[in-house]
């Protein structure tokens, strides 16, 4: 899994720091090591397997009594979800990849809120979520600035920040995607005098 390097922090401040000079828009980088546990589908593929294991049996004609499959099916089934479960290289390949965006996208969501980013003064937050197992990104904005940007720019933006993600050049991608927002942003958001810092300019792990 990813580190980051306190060098690494310093350029998330100093990109939100640079993109805020130039606009009253608020920004926060958040970053999950992953987005949920996904413990319910890796026990049901082993206790899947574990079920099957009998009519397997049958098939190759194995001469066993039933307590002993019974058992064999017991132990089948520890052994499998202890490594459906704490095996990176199983656990999260046994998800479908639409379970995973959707639990990403609710934590997503549910930081934009935990964060404070829809409480500025002028509604102008912007939070940039990554979840690093899954390999998701997103933009979450407050009320009127996705309208006022379009879709097709922030669309841009998510996919050179996915690019960079699954790369591994996560501090890259977050660096490109608030400059970029930043720079888009002045044009509707002006700097105001005496605009207060209203959210956490540092980069935020959970």
């Amino acid at each position: 899994m990813i580190e980051f390097s306190d060098a690494d922090k310093a350029r998330i401040t100093a990109a939100i720091h640079a993109a805020e000079k130039n606009t009253s828009g608020e920004f926060v980088a958040v970053v999950a090591r992953t987005s949920d546990h996904y413990v319910f589908l890796p026990l049901l593929w082993a206790a899947v397997a574990a079920l099957i294991l009998p009519g397997i049996l049958y098939l190759v004609s194995a001469p066993l009594a039933w307590v002993h499959i019974y058992q064999i099916q017991l132990l089948l089934f520890i052994v499998l979800a202890l490594v459906f479960l704490f095996v990176p290289e199983f656990h999260l390949h046994l998800v479908p990849r639409h379970v995973k965006h959707s639990r990403a996208r609710r934590l997503a969501h549910a930081q934009f809120y935990e964060q404070g980013v829809h409480m500025t003064r002028e509604h102008s937050g912007v939070l940039f979520f990554v979840s690093l197992a899954e390999h998701y990104v997103e933009i979450v904005a407050d009320k009127g600035i996705h309208e006022k940007l379009g879709e097709a720019h922030w669309q841009g933006i998510i996919e050179a920040f996915v690019t960079d993600v699954k790369a591994g050049r996560v501090m890259d991608g977050f660096v490109a995607a608030i400059g970029t927002c930043g720079t888009a942003m002045a044009r509707h958001y002006p700097p105001e005098p005496g605009n207060p810092e209203e959210l956490s300019d540092g980069l935020i792990e959970i």
